[in-house]
This record gives structure tokens, sequence and C-alpha cells, in this order.
């Protein structure tokens, strides 16, 4: 199949400007020709009857007296000019008395035998033929004597001449046509680059964004169309790179509906600096470091892969986010991105249900040693929350007290022990589901007071599975 030709749109518009230039000027070219033909005609026309007339007017009296030598000095005169090819006066017996040929004088006047008549008026007859490969005008004019008819003046009238002038005024046209279309085409071109050139750097970035480069700009500084259109590629392009930065942020770690809300309101305060109250939730394998030099790399890898999925899809599926990970260590945090009036519950149930999923993950490790056991602390309250990092890495996380009352939570909780701040344990307490035991109070650093905390001990879902742990 062959391939559609290509032709750039600033080619098609300077063909297209050039041609409707070059059908203008030919059309109003072949306006002014047909128009001078018609006027120098006409003007050809008045003279010659202009000039029959006269000749009829002064030839009466000569021509009864039979005054050659006068009849020949007025058609003398009236065939010095350059379009009179002759001009002669007749008798009413045909004979010709006067001709500005004298050698003619004295013959029968014959008629062209095939002259076309174009008009009569008031006598005189205006006939058309050709020649000697000319056209020709004859005009016939009667001489009147007190009324009488005595004679004809004849004057033949070439067209040479303005045949002539209409061949020099269309060589005139043609080069003028041809300088008007030469400029016409390097005024479309001029033109068609100045729109074709910006269309050109539209695609270039249409492509690049395509491509995934959204931080790509492309700046026209045109007041028009095609730099509104510029300005909304832009934007379009900020839109894409703010999108991309939440997917990428936010895409693997918390819930498609999250995701969903985020993307629809990219603007919203959660990319700025805000406090807010939030629940945060802290996972540490007991022991992994000693674990870790008595167990093969690889196992190891899978071990890590496996329990950070684990505890990842836990957060996920309760509401929370995946904040970082640290080490063994996971963060995530429930009540940050999207408002949730129940986000310690949320957090205090993923915690418990990671506790639960924990035999089930050590059942699949064979390759490891030993079982892997995990400390959860939990704490909530104001935290502040947005992008953090630098110009070449930034993430959305929690910063604060609180969150390092949810870390130390961690670092005191036993293999297997959930802990929670008293601040926690408020929103909870009444959970009909959950059994909590009081563990006394901390020492936190950074806090005057100490911090009360109690233990997840009992949880619905984990006494009708396994109740020989408990």
């Amino acid at each position: 199949m062959l391939k559609k030709l290509r032709i750039p749109i600033f080619a098609k518009f300077s063909l297209l400007a050039t041609l409707a230039i070059f059908a203008i000027v030919a059309t109003i070219s072949t306006s002014i020709l047909k128009r001078q033909k018609i006027q120098f005609t006409d003007q050809l026309i008045k003279f010659g009857v202009t000039m029959s007339r006269y000749a009829a007017r002064n030839s009466p009296e000569d021509l009864l007296e039979e005054a050659e030598l006068s009849l020949y000095q007025l058609v003398s005169d009236i065939a010095k000019n350059e379009e009179v090819v002759f001009a002669l006066v007749v008798n009413s017996n045909g004979i010709i008395q006067a001709h500005s040929d004298i050698n003619k004088v004295g013959t029968n006047h014959v008629g062209p035998p095939d002259s076309q008549r174009l008009f009569e008026k008031d006598g005189l007859q205006l006939r058309s033929f050709r020649a000697t490969g000319e056209n020709l005008l004859l005009f016939s004019t009667p001489v009147l004597y007190q009324g009488l008819k005595i004679g004809e003046v004849h004057l033949c009238l070439t067209k040479k001449y303005i045949e002539a002038s209409i061949v020099k005024a269309k060589v005139f046209i043609l080069l003028l046509t041809l300088a008007i279309t030469v400029i016409g085409i390097a005024m479309s071109m001029v033109l068609s680059f100045y729109f074709s050139r910006p269309i050109q750097r539209l695609g270039v970035a249409v492509a690049e964004v395509g491509k995934g480069n959204f931080a790509y700009r492309v700046n026209l500084g045109r007041n028009d169309e095609l730099g509104d259109l510029g300005k909304a590629i832009n934007r379009m392009a900020e839109d894409l790179r703010l999108k991309d930065r939440i997917q990428t942020s936010f895409g693997r770690y918390v819930t498609p509906e999250i995701v969903e809300r985020i993307l629809a309101s990219p603007d919203d305060e959660w990319m700025k600096g805000t406090r807010l109250e939030a629940t945060i939730v802290f996972v540490d394998i007991r022991g992994f470091t000693a674990m870790a030099e008595n167990s093969d790399p690889d196992a190891v890898v899978d071990l890590l892969n496996s329990y950070f999925t684990l505890v990842t899809d836990v957060i996920i599926q309760h509401g929370g986010y995946l904040d970082k990970f640290v080490g063994d260590t996971v963060m995530g945090v429930f009540g940050a991105l999207i408002p949730d009036p129940s986000h310690v519950e949320s957090a205090v149930q993923a915690a418990v249900e990671v506790r639960l999923h924990l035999p089930k993950l050590n059942q699949k490790l064979v390759t490891m040693a030993e079982s892997i056991q995990v400390g959860i602390g939990i704490n909530t309250g104001e935290v502040v929350a947005g992008n953090l990092g630098s110009s070449k890495r930034m993430e959305y996380t929690v910063i604060g007290d609180n969150v390092n009352v949810a870390s130390r939570l961690t670092d005191l909780a036993g293999p297997g022990e959930i802990l929670i701040s008293e601040q926690a344990f408020m929103k909870v307490a009444g959970h009909p589901s959950l059994t909590f035991q009081s563990r006394g109070e901390i020492e936190v650093r950074g806090r005057k007071e100490p911090v009360k905390v109690y233990e997840v001990v009992d949880q619905k879902e984990e006494r009708e599975q396994t109740p020989e742990e408990h």
C-alpha cells in the first residue's frame, strides 16, 4: 500500500495563498483587458463617425462642382491619421471622385464582399470585415445637398493599433501579475512560517508530554489562539506532572479510591504543610538483626518482601497509607490523606490483622531458621503532614511528637504485642470486639509527662481462629 504523501502545512498554506493571489490577479487582469478593448474600440468608432460625418458635411459643393482637388485635399487630410486605411468620396453613380489613393479616382467603388453590418444610425452605416490579415471597420455616410443624396463618404479604419495596444497591455499585466505573484509567494511563505512554526513547537510539546516529560514547557510569546493553546498544553503538562507525582508517591501504598480522590483535587491542602489529627502505626520485626546474620541472604530478602507485602496490604485494606520502610520497620498512617473519623479503630484493627496473619506467613517461610514476631506501636494525635524532601526526591509524610511516641511504643512492644497510647485507647476503649490491658506509664524523650500505655490483648477474630494462643 502506497504511503500517503506528507506535505508540510506551510507548503500547503503557501500553495493555496499563491493560487488564490494568482486567480484574483488573473481575474482582475482579464476584466481590465476586456474593458480596455471595449474602450479602445468605442474610441475608434467615435473617431470614425466624427471623421466620416465631417467629410460628408464638407464635400457637397465640391462634389457637385466636381472639384476633385478640394475633395482630394479633404480625404488626404483625414487619411493622415494612422488608424485610417483609406478615405474616399463617390458620386451618386458610385464613381470615386476622391480617394486617399489617387490611382483609384474615376473607378467604380466596390464594397467588401464579406462585411458584417454592426449598426446604422441617421444614415451612417458601420460594417466590419477582414482584409490583408487585419480587422477593419468601414464607415459609410451619405453626402446630402438640400436633403438629396448626391454621393457617399467611405472611411476605413484598422484595428491593428488597438490590438497592438491590447497586446502591450497584456504583456504589462502579465509582468505585473508575475511580480504580484512572486511578492504574494514571499508574503505567504512568511505568513505560513508565522503560523506553522508555532504549530511545530506545539507538536513537539505534545510529543514530549506524550513521552512522559511532564516538565516540558512551550513558550510561544503570542497573544492569540495559538498562544492560548500553548498555555493550555502547559497547564495540561503541569496537571499530568502533579498527577504522576501523586500516583508515584501513593499509587502503590494506598487504596485506588484514595488515589482517585487525591487526583480529583490535586491542589488540596494535603499537598501543603498542614497540622491534622492522624494515627501512626509502626510494625517492627523482633530480633531481626540476629535472624538476618544466621540466615541466607536470599532467604532474608524473601522474608522482607513477604513481610512488607503483608503489612502494606493490610494497611491499605483498612484505609491507611504506607508512609515508609525503615530497615525492617514499616510505618503506616491513618486519617492523614483522607479525613476518617474512625482512623484510630482502623489502625488498631490493621495491627490486629497483621498479628493474626503472621502464623500463616511463617508457614510459607520454610527457609528461615526461626519464625518471625513483630512488635507494634500505635499513637494518635496532632501531626504535621506535607511533602518533605529535596528537589530531587519528595515524599508525603507526617512528623511530630506523636510520631515519636508511636515509634517509642514500638521499641517497648515485645514479640506479638500491640501497644497503644492513652490517646488512642480513649478512642477505641468501648469497642465490643477489642480487649485491652493497661501497661502502666513510660517516659518519652522530649515529653515532661509520662505516657500511659495499653496493650491490645484480644480481638474477636483472634479468639475464633486461634483460641489456644490466648
